[in-house]
Formats: C-alpha cells, structure tokens, sequence
C-alpha cells in the first residue's frame, strides 16, 4: 500500500497554508515501512496545481493521503477517487505514517 504525504521538503508535513512542491510517498506493508521517496510536483512552485493533476500524475498508484489540513472540496474528491484522507497534528512525515498505520490495525484495515 502507498501512502502520499503532503511535504516541500521530503521530510516535514507542509502547512496547510502552503502550496504543495511535492509528497513523499511511503510503501508499506502490515506493519513496517517497505520504501520512501519523494515526487516533486510538476508544475513550479508558483504555479496553482489541480486536484486532478495530483492526483493522475504524482498519486495514481496511492491509496491514501496525509495532510495537516484540506478543505473539504479537495477531501471529497479524493475520496470520490477511492483514497482515504488522513489529517494529522504531526510534523515529521515519518511518524504520521506510522500514526496511520496504528490506526489501520485499530480499525482492522491491516489484518494482524
């Protein structure tokens, strides 16, 4: 399973204030991270990205994503895309991954 996260820096969670320059995309499996890399965006930084951008070129083949926040227009087409939204008070990328993966077990989503 690939998890997208919301980062300009390929290490911290972005603000939600802020446009997104890329996301780090963790592989995971029941319980351990497989692999991580960072996908810059496309398009420049100055320059507004769609949703659907995002979302067939640097997200096609992830199942979820982590904010700190998104409006709920945004959250609704993701959704409508078949991804889970997951919005975190974390910074460290890293371990709102592993926050994520805690509450997948919690609510049976991972079998363990």
């Amino acid at each position: 399973m690939k998890i997208a996260i919301e980062s300009n820096d390929g290490v911290t969670i972005k603000s939600p204030f802020l446009p997104t320059k890329g996301y780090v995309v963790y592989d995971i499996d029941e319980s351990d991270i497989v692999a991580m890399e960072y996908r810059k965006s496309k398009k420049s930084f100055e320059q507004k990205e769609t949703i659907s951008d995002k979302s067939h070129s640097l997200l096609n083949d992830c199942s979820a994503i982590i904010s700190r926040g998104m409006d709920r227009s945004n959250v609704d087409i993701y959704k409508k895309e078949g991804m889970d939204v997951f919005i975190t008070f974390k910074t460290s990328t890293k371990d709102a991954v592993r926050l994520y993966m805690r509450e997948l077990l919690i609510s049976n989503k991972f079998a363990h």
